[in-house]
């Protein structure tokens, strides 16, 4: 398995990942494939220029992926916002997710970042066990945090981890 950072030629194949992502599993994340239209091919070239997201590659096959943010503002930018991970069900049990994971925590010891932050639905044990096994600690729970599709809510969990 090889770890490559993404870039603005990559957004179609990363938003048909994403695409899959929601179709198959749209209850494990906050957002949905119309969001991602509604965003614009634009603006997802540019958030994969400016941020630092990466895929764990095998064979040619993305098996995982995620993203990290730094947080802007002159009082914020100490912080960073890992989001966007998603392991194919194939890859899960691999360490791909860990691997992701790895690299983005690398990448923000390197932009001098003091904590990462992150969220995730909070009915979604495997990857809090996943957050949790590299240090990430649940610092809040938001009610009611996301309206699903078929109009239930779900809160949403708030972790955090100091570099």
């Amino acid at each position: 398995m090889d770890i490559v950072k993404l870039g603005p030629d990559d957004t179609a194949r990363f938003l048909a990942l994403r695409q899959i992502m929601f179709d198959a599993e749209a209850m494990s994340f906050r957002g949905a494939g119309a969001d991602d239209d509604a965003i614009g091919l634009a603006a997802w070239r540019e958030r994969l220029a400016r941020d630092h997201v990466y895929a764990v590659v095998r064979g040619g096959e993305w098996l995982a992926v995620g993203g990290l943010t730094r947080i802007s503002g002159q009082k914020l930018d100490h912080k960073g916002l890992v989001w966007g991970m998603y392991a194919v069900p194939a890859a899960r049990g691999t360490g791909a997710a860990a691997r992701i994971l790895e690299q983005l925590e690398a990448t923000a010891h390197e932009l001098g970042l003091r904590q990462l932050q992150l969220t995730l639905m909070a009915d979604n044990p495997r990857a809090q066990a996943l957050y949790e096994r590299h240090g990430y600690v649940l610092y809040a729970k938001e009610p009611d945090s996301v309206r699903r599709g078929d109009g239930s809510y779900v809160d949403e969990a708030l972790m955090w981890k100091r570099l």
